[in-house]
């Protein structure tokens, strides 16, 4: 009998350490990790490329205008054949780009052949600048001929006006086309198109 009442204190003693046990472990419970923040499509990187010939940097001053940081208009002088620009704007935005170009004074006669090319790629990022989605890489309308002195003014015109490209970029991934008003040697719009005549197309204009 005295056995009996030993053995039964040992268990009810062990079943009170259980409950202890228990008890202990639901006051501390396994550290979680912390919630990540959710990826949150916020700005757009672009990297504008101009390219132009040599003998066009010869006879005239080229400048790209573009669209800044700040999302407005900005511009810069081409001293070598390509020119490169990297910014990041807040979506919505507009994005774009303009290669403008006016001659140089007197020009000597001669054949120059001229070019002028441009590119605007991009991609899209979230709120630690880390890229969401990669993007697409546009051409800006291109255009090369060889031109005589006399017919310089119809060509450098005709890549004021037609030697770019502008686009609408949204928070929902979607693109539109937009108008921007360059500026500068376009006056105040230089989104209207100035046609090349055939003749200057073909490289014999005289």
């Amino acid at each position: 009998m005295k056995n009996l009442k030993i053995m039964s204190m040992l268990l009810g003693g062990l079943m009170v350490l259980g409950s202890l046990t228990a008890c202990g472990s639901d006051d501390d419970p396994t550290p979680q990790p912390e919630p990540q923040p959710a990826k949150e499509l916020t700005s757009l990187k672009v990297n504008y490329t101009a390219t132009v010939s040599q003998q066009l940097l010869d006879v005239a001053t080229v400048t790209v205008r573009y669209i800044g940081e700040n999302g407005h208009v900005a511009s810069e002088q081409m001293s070598s054949t390509t020119w490169t620009k990297s910014v990041t704007l807040v979506l919505p935005a507009r994005a774009g780009m303009n290669i403008q170009s006016t001659p140089k004074g007197s020009i000597a006669d001669g054949e120059y052949t001229l070019s002028a090319q441009g590119q605007m790629a991009y991609s899209w990022l979230d709120q630690d600048g880390q890229q969401l989605r990669a993007g697409s890489t546009e051409q800006v309308p291109s255009m090369e001929a060889v031109f005589y002195a006399d017919g310089l003014g119809q060509y450098l015109g005709a890549i004021t006006a037609n030697c770019q490209l502008a686009r609408a970029f949204a928070k929902d991934y979607s693109i539109t086309d937009t108008a921007i008003t360059w500026g500068g040697n376009a006056g105040d719009d230089s989104t209207q198109s100035i046609d090349i005549s055939d003749e200057g197309a073909t490289g014999d204009n005289r």
